[in-house]
């Protein structure tokens, strides 16, 4: 057991570098370190990137010198003890000759979980863990992450705004702000995070929506899914989409049928517009497959997915128990016009570890399925 006590502002201070990686380090973790000498935080860093510097490299480095006698790491993930694209932490740990660790959260994935922690302190390390709740709050910072090691299922999560009588837009076909500008900047966090966005045709067609995360610092695209049976969305009934035609436009998918494929006048618009089309399967109702997209996103290196809808698209992934989380914007607004536009059932959904958030009149509850 270990002698020293960890210090909570010391793992929240990890917890806050981790979250610089926000969105940069897939499909790896955000991990962050410090390095403390008498107390006193000499040292920090963050993984900024796969293939970059991890997070305990990154703050001795940063440090510059050999550290202390003495001197103790806050990381907010367990050491990595096997060689990946880098060397192992552990063994930078050690080769530091520090010898007290403070661990936020134990590595997810079953054949590594607790080994880099055994391995430091099979060399005289002293090993503590943060309380349940901080170790709680860095786990679920790598959510994504969590589900891709364990399982190799990316993430898929579906986001929906409702009113609060269960509508998604007040006039069919039309866009419409469900929630006001709070949430609405919430949601460009989470796509911040994921690497590719989805949406169905009608959302494309009704919304021409851009689908980048935008911030006063400046714009990220990430890879853009549109999900369309026939390729519609590319009709000469419509300008060519923003996801379609604007500077981002290397980063948007079509996600199609054999009916889409066969739709000449359609994938050739597509090519003149150099966007790129892939085929999946149908189901029974002639749609994209439900099932289908995962794969798709396996087959493309992406370990999550927030998809926007519309409500065509969403029923059909939970209907398939394609989603693995939920994020629930709803408003205090309802919208009783004939032409409003329904949502799917999200009030019975059975979400777990449900986290829950206020943004001025509007809720927000996410959690896993």
């Amino acid at each position: 057991m270990s002698s020293f006590t960890p210090r909570n502002d010391l793992i929240e201070r990890a917890l806050e570098l981790a979250q610089k990686g926000w969105g940069t380090t897939h499909p790896n973790p955000m991990v962050g370190a410090l390095i403390v000498e008498h107390g006193m935080v000499v040292a920090e860093g963050w993984h900024q990137q796969a293939g970059g510097p991890h997070a305990e490299v990154a703050a001795l480095q940063n440090l510059g010198r050999k550290p202390e006698e003495g001197a103790e790491m806050y990381v907010s993930l367990e050491p990595c003890s096997s060689t990946g694209r880098t060397p192992p932490c552990t063994s930078a740990i050690l080769n530091a000759g520090i010898k007290k660790v403070v661990v936020c959260a134990i590595d997810p994935d079953s054949r590594h979980a607790g080994h880099g922690l055994d391995l430091l302190r099979e060399h005289g390390v002293e090993v503590a863990l943060a309380p349940p709740e901080l170790g709680e709050r860095a786990a679920r910072l790598n959510f994504i992450f969590n589900q891709y090691v364990i399982t190799g299922r990316p993430m898929i999560a579906l986001k929906m705004a409702t009113s609060l009588n269960g509508m998604v837009a007040e006039r069919a076909g039309y866009p419409s702000c469900v929630t006001g500008e709070a949430a609405r900047a919430d949601v460009m966090h989470w796509r911040r995070l994921f690497p590719a966005i989805c949406v169905g045709s009608g959302t494309v067609i009704a919304d021409d929506p851009v689908l980048t995360a935008r911030f006063s610092t400046g714009e990220w695209c990430p890879v853009r899914l549109v999900v369309d049976s026939s390729l519609d969305s590319l009709s000469e009934s419509f300008h060519p989409r923003r996801v379609y035609s604007d500077q981002y436009k290397d980063r948007t998918i079509l996600l199609t049928t054999a009916r889409g494929m066969a739709n000449i006048e359609c994938i050739n618009r597509a090519q003149e517009l150099g966007i790129r089309v892939i085929e999946l399967a149908s189901g029974d109702d002639g749609r994209v497959s439900p099932t289908a997209i995962r794969q798709t996103l396996v087959d493309l290196e992406l370990c999550g997915m927030y998809c926007e809808g519309g409500p065509t698209l969403a029923r059909s992934l939970l209907g398939a128990e394609e989603i693995d989380y939920v994020f629930h914007y709803q408003s205090n607004k309802n919208f009783s016009s004939p032409e409003a536009l329904h949502g799917p059932d999200l009030k019975n959904l059975n979400i777990g570890h449900a986290l829950n958030q206020v943004f001025g009149e509007d809720q927000l509850t996410h959690g896993f399925l």
